[in-house]
């Protein structure tokens, strides 16, 4: 509705300015600019004709800050010009004065605008590589452009567009400006180049190309677990033949390679051979399974890797001597002495546990091997020695505190086997605090800003088990996620964009942070919230057009109520402008108007003014005149019946008699008279002689 509003406001402004004038408030003004609009940079130029068609003037000029010309007369044409403009508020206007004392004017509207100082890229709240999965936040910082209106940022990774960030801050003046892009890296990403762009559109009369500047680029290393290339995990050679078995993985840092294989006394054989991928094995002579373990700093993971051996029936083991390794080239470990039985006879009454921290935790392991020499369990809290003679063994810490603790239970068989399985322990920690604050920003906000909201949780672990949660009071707005792998408590941060509307004025947001731990997590899941954040949205003013139409007609000695009602934050002021020569009545937002005229209605906060012009014109009250006609003749006719009237009544009740020469009548009462020689009955008394007169 605003913008409807505005777009009638503009067609109106012109008769507005010559109406203020005082002069030519229903005459077009007879001005033309050449060119009707200007785009200028900073420091430049400018040359703008105001010219006529008009002969019957006393002058014409330029008003300005700058360039500024008296009154010239005599002439069609005047020019304003500036060498060097500077003036970022500036309003030349062009204006003209008839013979009769009238003047009228028109305004320049000139767009100044300036590239910004530097542009510049960089990661929030983080340095060094990036990790893949993580959201980091990329910020753009812009300094010293204008106007922010006419602002474009383009986000770029390499040459693909990524996204586009446009302003609705209306300034003139130039300023410092930030634009803001969530990224969420893959291992593909690693090496990309990201690029922001600060692109000013000024429209058909700006520059084109549009004038640009781009930041340099930002490189960014994402590290990223260790994963096994897909292989053949099973190997068949002949009893005596040479192997070579690969683990290929790819992990960034480059992971660290270790090999293990048992031997057939049931000791471990391990050789650590770097980022070797490769391990060569002379002569083997029975079925074998060797570990692979690849790590770096983001995980570990294990693959195992089987022998098979065909051994010809009547050929016997024999034990090989172990070839020394060539460090970089291979590494050699001796055959086993006899076919390997890789058997886990172990269970574990919970086959994974998730424990707060500083809480006790307890679990059985359990074996249905009678043919062992012994079990138990190994863990740097809670760990036993061998129990001999039994089947199960328990695990158990009253005050668990080691973040890195991986308990393994074990048994050891009769043929020297020693199997093991580990106990998968997640140890949770929820947030000491979790804290919601608005990023660079104090104060209210204004409609249709970008602002980031970051949500700070502290000393949380573990990160790959973390969901943070954003609302707008009951309403959830939006998800992160962590890929991160961390068992250790850390800070960390969640961020979210919004372009608040005048509808979020007084809105609450709030972040969650929750640990979801699995079906043996606590249910429902662990969580903090955050202290609810309020915000402020400030926005312009938005007249009432419904209650407020451009054009009302108003009838001869009728007053007519005007309202001005106007949404805002601040709540807009209001104020009537008109013609002191008018006769008006204000009160308030409304004005009682008894004529016709211009009456201008501005509405102004700290954000805006807004305004309608409404034109008020004067109509006769035909009714009245109506009325007053109907009453006019049926007084005519009143009268006219009233002379018909009298006149008959004259006539014909007030006739004149005469008693001269009168006969008598036959009636029998001889009441009669002479009326122009008729006889006329008379209503008659008896007339003594006196009263008779000849």
């Amino acid at each position: 509705m605003c913008e409807i509003i505005f777009s009638r406001i503009f067609l109106g402004f012109p008769v507005l300015l010559l109406w203020m004038a005082g002069g030519l408030a229903h005459a077009a003004c007879p001005l033309e600019l050449n060119p009707p609009r200007l785009v200028v940079r900073y420091g430049d130029s400018v040359s703008v004709n105001c010219s006529t068609s008009s002969t019957d003037h006393e002058g014409m000029g330029w008003e300005a800050t700058f360039g500024g010309t008296g009154l010239e007369t005599d002439v069609m044409v005047v020019t304003w010009t500036v060498k060097n403009l500077t003036d970022w508020t500036i309003q030349p206007k062009c204006h003209i004065t008839s013979k009769d004392g009238e003047q009228c004017l028109v305004t320049f509207p000139v767009i100044l605008y300036k590239t910004p100082d530097r542009v510049s890229i960089s990661v929030l709240n983080h340095s060094g590589p990036m990790v893949e999965g993580t959201q980091y936040q990329l910020q753009c910082d812009i300094q010293n452009i204008a106007p922010l209106q006419n602002l474009v940022v383009k986000w770029y990774k390499g040459n693909k567009l990524l996204d586009n960030v446009i302003y609705s801050n209306v300034n003139k003046r130039p300023e410092n400006v930030s634009a803001t892009l969530m990224i969420s890296p893959s291992r593909n990403d690693d090496g990309d180049q990201y690029r922001c762009r600060a692109e000013l559109d000024l429209g058909p009369e700006g520059p084109q190309p549009h004038p640009t500047v781009t930041s340099e680029p930002l490189n960014i290393t994402v590290h990223y677990a260790p994963e096994f290339l897909p292989e053949n995990n099973t190997v068949e050679v002949s009893a005596g033949s040479d192997v070579s078995l690969d683990c290929s993985a790819e992990g960034n840092p480059p992971p660290e390679l270790r090999w293990t294989n048992n031997t057939a006394e049931g000791n471990a054989i391990e050789t650590t051979v770097g980022r070797l991928r490769t391990l060569n094995i002379s002569r083997v002579t029975a079925n074998a399974t060797y570990n692979c373990t690849v790590t770096n700093r983001l995980g570990s993971i294990t693959k195992q890797i089987h022998v098979l051996v065909d051994v010809p029936p009547q050929q016997h083991p024999t034990m090989f001597s172990t070839a020394p390794s060539s460090p970089g080239t291979m590494t050699t470990l001796p055959g086993t002495a006899k076919p390997k039985v890789v058997t886990f006879p172990l269970e574990l009454n919970s086959p994974r546990v998730v424990v707060r921290y500083g809480d006790s935790v307890s679990v059985k392991c359990n074996t249905s091997s009678t043919d062992h020499d012994g079990m138990g369990w190994e863990a740097t809290f809670g760990g036993t020695s061998v129990e001999q003679d039994v089947n199960v063994v328990t695990w158990t810490v009253d005050n668990l505190t080691d973040w890195t603790i991986e308990p393994k239970c074990y048994i050891n068989l009769n043929d020297g086997e020693q199997p093991s399985i580990e106990l998968p322990v997640i140890l949770y920690k929820t947030p000491d605090r979790v804290s919601i604050s608005v990023l660079n920003h104090s104060g209210s906000m204004v409609e249709g800003t970008q602002y980031q909201l970051q949500c700070d949780i502290q000393n949380i672990t573990p990160l790959q088990n973390l969901v943070v949660k954003w609302y707008k009071g009951n309403e959830p707005l939006d998800i992160v996620t962590y890929s991160k792998v961390s068992k250790r408590p850390e800070d960390v941060s969640a961020t979210l964009m919004i372009s608040p509307s005048k509808d979020d004025n007084g809105t609450q947001y709030r972040c969650r942070a929750e640990l979801d731990l699995g079906p043996e997590g606590p249910q429902p899941h662990p969580t903090v919230t955050s202290e609810p954040l309020s915000i402020t949205v400030h926005y312009k003013p938005c007249i009432n057009a419904s209650r407020l139409p451009v054009r009302i007609p108003v009838f001869r000695g009728y007053p007519e109520e005007l309202v001005c009602e106007a949404e805002g934050y601040p709540q807009p002021r209001i104020k009537w402008v008109y013609d002191s020569a008018n006769h008006v009545s204000e009160a308030g937002g409304n004005l009682t108007v008894f004529e016709a005229g211009l009456y201008n209605c501005t509405a102004t906060n700290d954000m805006a003014t807004s305004f309608i012009v409404v034109e008020v014109v004067l109509n006769e009250d035909y009714l009245r005149l109506i009325a007053g006609f109907v009453a006019f003749m049926v007084v005519v006719i009143l009268v006219i019946l009233v002379v018909i009237y009298f006149i008959y009544y004259k006539n014909t009740k007030m006739g004149r008699y005469s008693l001269k020469k009168a006969k008598l009548s036959s009636t029998p009462n001889g009441n009669v008279a002479q009326n122009d020689g008729r006889d006329t009955l008379l209503p008659m008394t008896e007339l003594s002689q006196p009263n008779i007169y000849f």
